[in-house]
């Protein structure tokens, strides 16, 4: 039996000390750390390595190739461990950040009514802060750590990074821990704490056509487009049902079990209507609603365009033809389906349709990880979360963001499971993301009643 820690006064140093937890928290999100930038990034790890030396942690940075530096802290003493896994970077892979005339800047660090806006404040940092100020709240009231708490700090430049792969498999034995508890996560619609039991996969792929070796105008009919063909090639992929045309593209796909129909889908919010208006559409695909629409979300693979990109734009005419054409392509990928399999069957059903000549660009790729809604990590997760939140907290099988959990799974058997910060409308990736100040206060209180339980298992 692990030591017994008072959350009465963990939960009061919380409150007394939230107005200085946002301000560091303000303090850090105002350092624009964008994936590439390298001055940005050095300074958001160099503010970082600060905070975990003031918070006692052995902590080190270690640059690797292909990436930021990683930071590792440790802290704590005892028999149990938990590894927390984060980043330092404030991504801008759905919307670029720039400043934009009469919006917020991207990196304010403003606190007004009640949020505190900067981009990454949600994701990911946050996230991160609240765990590392739950280890303060328990060192300063029980005196010290009741457990050896782990952080693996990520610095990606760009999504579907595969340095992980690499890092974790040389330094996998310091990582392991008894749970790993990543970032991934938001409350719903009404208001509960989200538990991810993974992420989904996902393949994403440049389809690329080349056409005349210079210019040539419109009217020379002859030629083939290249655009006509991308188009063709693109269509013959998914059809108005939405289903995705590879052969053997569902082979891999689990059906919704009768124990996650209990566990997991029994407990969500059926109602999607927020979502939809929010989004400002007539309805879903292939018209789902309430859980199954969720079911779709959560459960099925899918294949989305992204991008088009090909000849003339702008206002007027302009007769040309386009040199090539290019459109960007992601697959979302749902246990158990594998990546390379995934592009083998995209580059065999172009061929077998005619498009040989669409050349492929894989531009990044991660497989699906999911752990199961009945083990032990999920079930103290959901028990801890009753005592912090009023609406307590569901399982999500898997996150709908790219993560990366399978890179533990040759090395380790630690069960991972994910949650963050954020909250239905907090508009994550954009210059308006921002998190509440009650919801960074409750998470604070969780992380260190999860701390608390994990020490006394």
């Amino acid at each position: 039996m692990g030591p017994v820690v008072d959350l009465a006064a963990v939960y009061a140093h919380v409150d007394r000390n939230l107005d200085r937890y946002l301000a560091e928290l303000a303090d850090f999100c105002r350092i624009p750390s964008v994936g590439g930038d390298a001055a940005a990034m050095g300074a958001a790890e160099e503010w970082l390595l600060g905070a975990f030396g003031r918070l006692g942690c052995a902590v080190e940075s270690l640059p690797w190739e292909g990436a930021h530096p990683y930071v590792l802290a440790e802290t704590g003493t005892g028999s149990r461990s938990v590894l927390f896994f984060n980043h330092y970077d404030a991504a801008d892979y759905t919307s670029p950040v720039r400043e934009i005339a009469g919006e917020r800047h991207p990196f304010s660090g403003t606190i007004e009514d009640g949020k505190l806006y900067a981009r990454g404040s949600a994701d990911d940092k946050g996230t991160l802060l609240a765990r590392m100020h739950a280890l303060e709240a328990l060192a300063a009231t029980t005196g010290g750590v009741p457990l050896r708490a782990r952080f693996l700090v990520e610095g990606k430049r760009g999504v579907s990074n595969r340095s992980l792969e690499s890092f974790v498999a040389r330094h996998h034995a310091a990582l392991d821990a008894d749970c790993c508890l990543w970032e991934a996560g938001a409350k719903d619609e009404r208001e509960r704490q989200t538990i991810s039991l993974g992420h989904k996969g996902n393949l994403y792929v440049d389809l690329v056509v080349r056409g005349t070796e210079r210019p040539w105008p419109s009217r020379n009919t002859l030629f083939p487009n290249p655009a006509w063909t991308l188009v063709w090639a693109i269509a013959s992929l998914k059809g108005p049902d939405e289903r995705v045309r590879l052969a053997g593209f569902y082979d891999g796909v689990r059906p919704v079990s009768e124990a996650d129909e209990r566990a997991v889908y029994a407990h969500l919010a059926d109602d999607t209507e927020k979502l939809r208006r929010r989004a400002g559409i007539d309805g879903f695909v292939t018209g789902v609603s309430g859980r199954d629409a969720l079911r779709r979300l959560y459960s099925e693979p899918t294949l989305a365009v992204c991008g088009l990109s090909s000849g003339a734009s702008g206002p007027g005419q302009k007769l040309v033809l386009p040199q090539d054409a290019r459109a960007k392509l992601e697959f979302r990928l749902v246990p158990d389906q594998e990546p390379a399999r995934v592009l083998a069957a995209l580059r065999a059903h172009l061929d077998a349709n005619g498009f040989g000549a669409v050349a492929i660009e894989p531009q990044g790729q991660c497989p699906p990880y999911r752990i199961e809604a009945d083990g032990w990590l999920p079930r103290l997760l959901l028990e801890t979360a009753s005592r912090v939140y009023p609406n307590g907290a569901v399982l999500t099988p898997v996150a709908t963001g790219i993560g990366n959990r399978y890179v533990f799974k040759p090395w380790t058997a630690m069960p991972i499971a994910g949650f963050a910060i954020g909250y239905a409308g907090y508009q994550i990736e954009t210059n308006e993301e921002h998190i509440r100040v009650e919801d960074y206060r409750e998470q604070v209180k969780w992380v260190a009643t999860i701390i608390a339980a994990l020490a006394a298992r």
